[in-house]
């Protein structure tokens, strides 16, 4: 686990492949909690930008008020043949956005997998991006 983004991270973010998020958080008690979700990056704060339906009124929103941390895990398959999981994994210190109605979680602890296909993809293909 690095406490920075590589450059192939912060490419894929710049332009990911179509995925949910799974968004975990715990209570303040220590009861683990996750569930899919929307999701962007914002390269200024560094932050994953967590959205979905009513956010801020949902269990998450409200874990995040108790303990103030989350962990998000965003995967998938590359297309074609053979098994090829890719993955990126963030940890880190989690607040709410009541203006933008998200959770926004700090990119503190960082694991990736896989992501450089789809790098290397998105910059030979022009708008192979979906989204």
């Amino acid at each position: 686990m690095r406490l920075s983004l590589s450059a192939v991270e912060r490419a894929w973010l710049a332009d990911p492949p179509r995925s949910l998020a799974r968004i975990a958080t715990v209570d303040a008690h220590g009861m683990p909690h996750v569930v899919p979700g929307g999701w962007s990056y914002d390269a200024a704060s560094v932050e994953l930008v967590l959205g979905g339906r009513d956010v801020l009124r949902t269990r998450r929103a409200r874990h995040v008020r108790e303990t103030g941390v989350a962990a998000v895990i965003i995967d998938g398959m590359a297309p074609g043949p053979g098994w090829s999981p890719w993955a990126f994994q963030a940890r880190g210190r989690a607040r709410l956005d009541e203006s933008a109605g998200a959770i926004r979680v700090s990119c503190d602890q960082v694991t990736s997998w896989g992501l450089d296909a789809h790098v290397a993809t998105t910059m030979t293909e022009p708008n192979s991006n979906p989204n």
